[in-house]
């Protein structure tokens, strides 16, 4: 039985006389916002009214009654708790709370009474406690305030999240009540795969004061039932189930383009003289490894799932909010369903939020999105030197991979986010001992070994090679374009094994800025502005590579707009770079999918959960089918890369047109496209394209040796190639510029359009680099490519349409 304690409770500053009306779940800084003494955090400058929050301790206080006290086992259970607080039960002192990402219990059997309870948590001050550790903890090493404490690090600030330490009850409080009946740590454990039979082991410990008179295994799925008699075993740690069960001609769990992502459910019911308990675990039966191989580049970084080789197609995650407690099951479907329908199969949770609440992997698993997780590390040396620390971790991974190894969506674990680079390139003290490597080196493994060898395990990321940043093994970190100033194009000469993080940043959606950025302060360089910008030199990076790619803004929608269509088109140059180099490269995961508050940054999806233009290019970019364009040596190429499992036959349509309408050269040809694999399928010197006009010009290149520029034929600046290849009915469609758009002879796309039926139908009649159909909500398509002739229909999903535009209308040229 279970009693909640969430709801309506009563919070105050310590030291302070009144107590204010509070919620948990929840949050000091969310009741302060419910209860109108704070504004929106998000909105303007007002973060900065938080920070005084930082140093301060709060007291929450539940009053409950319990009518029937008839039970054994009596135990207060805390699912989390930020972070550090004290915690008592009719002022009997229950213990201490020190870890964000451990789920707390208490027995009060002797504490809990009939009639009314008091339950008092005490919260304390996260910048304190940290100054309390390192004073009795002394070390040479200059630790940040982040590192001694188990808490979100993100938290505190970072390159694309405010400052908001947030403080409270942020999960579920409860009563747990039973007379000695308890199933715990169940595991189904897949041993033996293959296309006729599948052996997996049930595991579970069963806490009970008698021997189970009786324990079933029911193993079901839409269609299937199997029931299961286990043998039931003691030993001085309690009774045990561990039981092979086969069941034939299994249905496998899959990734999101590859199959169906099939789950079946093993339900656990054991029964002693005067009690029941059952306990249900939805997983998928799937195998996993990366393949590591030596090769001519160096060694592979290569998934396979069931035995076959995946390209991971995602981004990465972060917590969705800076305020956890908003976060809703719901924002969880919105999003998860998002990366699905944008063909993704892969998201990084990144080592500098949170392990994630159940439903962001409940939806992977039902979605097939394979998760790489991280543990909650991130950019920061950490003081494993010392036993406390250690020891509160080990209890924290116990507890994290128990919770989640279940989750046939998992399938990586990995110590940190980029410690491991830090020891070499940034905080120079090679590969230590301690400082964090005690835990990734050697706590880890040990603890997966025992309680997860069913998935690989990975130091950190990147790692891998010669140097934890390598491109011939392990995953990459790709920052020299955009953090390193880098241009864009140099994607190009990226040839990583797996590419984990690599990213552009524009502003949120339109609407989305204009919501939090207040009238008078949207202009480019506002101070507002430049808080929603938390990157240092974000808004000169933006400018650089507006000028340097397509143009400058003409005003401030215009500068939210042409950073995101730099942002879709600096993506697209690496992902069809990446996708083209398949199974060299073997994975492309952008930094972000997300936001956790409205804010300029590498998100495809902003904090409101509007789509920004990498959004819309993604799902174009991670399609089954992709063609590609590329042009050199004087010669046009394209490539079609295929995720799919069988050999396909295709028809592949290439046109190109002048920037007035003229068609310029076309050609059909059928095509077979190898599975899992790219293939060549066009080859055309550029001078047979009817192109080339012989008239030279001279532009800037952006090249370190370049002084004069390139000489360039004038066709070329005024030409835009369009391929479309069909597959199976479906169309799958790119277009190429022969050099960027700032270079082009651009001239504003003539077309029409008209509203029919929540469709919006446009017929361009000479080319576009990019529509943008302005609308009050998100429609199926936009920042849409467009060529002559073709009508383009978009579902509008019930938004209203305000104009239609060319983005070269938006350009000072």
């Amino acid at each position: 039985m279970k009693i909640s304690l969430d709801g309506k409770w009563k919070f105050r500053e310590v030291g302070s006389l009144e107590y204010l009306d509070g919620t948990v779940p929840g949050c000091v800084q969310l009741d302060l916002i419910n209860l109108g003494k704070l504004p929106d955090p998000f909105y303007g400058v007002n973060e900065v009214l938080f920070y005084s929050l930082e140093e301060k301790d709060f007291e929450y206080v539940k009053e409950f009654y319990i009518e029937n006290l008839d039970w054994q086992v009596k135990k207060l259970v805390f699912e989390g708790i930020d972070t550090v607080a004290d915690v008592y039960l009719n002022h009997f002192y229950l213990g201490r709370t020190d870890n964000m990402f451990l789920k707390y219990e208490f027995d009060v059997s002797t504490v809990l009474k009939e009639g009314k309870n008091v339950l008092k948590v005490i919260l304390y001050s996260p910048i304190k406690e940290a100054e309390r550790l390192k004073k009795i903890y002394q070390s040479k090493y200059e630790y940040p305030y982040r590192s001694w404490i188990r808490k979100a690090q993100y938290s505190y600030g970072w390159d694309w999240g405010p400052r908001i330490l947030q403080i409270g009850i942020f999960r579920s409080v409860y009563l747990e009540l039973n007379n000695g009946l308890e199933i715990t740590d169940e595991f189904v454990k897949t041993e033996h795969l293959s296309e006729d039979l599948a052996v997996v082991k049930v595991f579970a410990k069963i806490n009970s004061f008698e021997k189970p008179s009786s324990v079933e295994i029911e193993i079901s799925d839409r269609e299937y039932v199997k029931k299961v008699i286990p043998d039931v075993y003691k030993s001085k740690e309690g009774y045990f189930i561990e039981e092979r069960i086969e069941i034939e001609n299994p249905k496998l769990w899959f990734p999101n383009g590859y199959g169906e992502p099939h789950l079946y459910t093993f339900k656990i019911v054991v029964k002693t003289s005067n009690e029941e308990a059952t306990k249900m675990v939805t997983t998928g039966l799937r195998t996993v490894r990366i393949i590591k191989e030596k090769d001519e580049y160096g060694e592979s970084f290569i998934f396979e799932i069931n035995g076959q080789k995946i390209f991971a197609k995602g981004a990465n995650w972060i917590p969705a909010d800076s305020i956890l407690p908003r976060l809703k099951e719901k924002d969880y479907k919105e999003l998860i369903e998002m990366a699905k329908d944008a063909n993704m199969n892969m998201l990084r949770v990144w080592g500098g939020g949170i392990y994630e609440y159940d439903w962001f992997y409940n939806e992977c698993d039902k979605n097939g999105i394979m998760v790489w997780q991280d543990f909650m590390f991130a950019c920061a040396i950490y003081p494993d030197e010392f036993d406390f620390f250690v020891e509160n971790f080990k209890k924290e991974a116990e507890y994290q991979i128990k919770r989640l190894r279940n989750h046939p969506c998992i399938v990586l674990w990995c110590g940190n986010n980029e410690n491991n680079w830090g020891f070499r390139d940034w905080w120079h003290i090679g590969d230590p001992e301690f400082l964090g490597n005690r835990i990734y080196k050697k706590v880890l493994p040990q603890i997966l070994s025992e309680l997860d060898p069913t998935r690989p395990y990975h130091i950190s990321s990147p790692y891998g090679g010669e140097h934890p940043n390598s491109s011939t093994a392990g995953d990459k970190h790709t920052w020299d374009i955009w953090a390193g100033w880098k241009d864009y194009i140099y994607y190009k000469h990226d040839n990583a094994r797996f590419v984990s993080e690599f990213g552009f940043q524009a502003a949120a959606h339109l609407d989305t800025m204009k919501k939090y950025i207040p009238l008078k302060d949207q202009t480019i360089f506002s101070k507002t502005l430049r808080m929603h910008e938390k990157q240092e030199e974000g808004l000169e990076r933006l400018i650089r590579y507006m000028a340097g790619s397509i143009g400058l803004p003409k005003d401030f929608d215009s500068f939210v707009y042409l950073s995101q269509f730099v942002q879709k088109e600096a993506i697209k140059t690496a992902v069809e770079h990446y996708r083209k180099n398949k199974f060299r490269t073997a994975g492309a995961l952008y930094w972000q999918l997300n936001d956790c508050w409205p804010v300029i940054s590498w998100s495809s999806i902003d904090y409101l959960k509007r789509r920004k233009a990498l959004y819309y290019e993604s799902k174009r970019l991670f399609a089954k089918f992709l063609p590609v364009v590329e042009y050199g040596d004087e010669k046009l190429k394209v490539y079609v890369v295929s995720d799919d499992l069988k050999t396909k036959q295709g028809k592949l349509s290439i046109t190109i047109w002048n920037f007035d309408g003229q068609k310029l050269y076309e050609k059909d040809l059928a095509v077979e496209i190898p599975k899992n694999s790219v293939i060549e399928v066009f080859s055309e010197k550029v001078e047979n394209l009817n192109i080339l006009k012989g008239e030279w010009l001279y532009i800037p290149k952006h090249i370190e040796t370049a002084v004069i520029g390139d000489k360039i034929d004038r066709g070329l600046l005024e030409s835009i190639v369009f391929v479309s290849l069909f597959v199976d009915k479906e169309e799958y469609e790119n277009y190429f510029v022969f050099e960027k758009p700032i270079n082009l002879e651009l001239k504003p796309c003539q077309f029409e359009y008209e509203i029919k039926d929540d469709h919006i139908i446009i017929k361009p009649k000479t080319p576009a680099i990019c529509l943008i159909i302005e609308a009050d909500g998100d429609l199926e398509d936009n920042f849409i490519f467009a060529r002559p002739g073709k009508e383009y229909k978009i579902r509008l999903n019930g938004a209203q349409v305000s104009r239609v535009c060319d983005l070269v209308e938006m350009l000072i040229r």
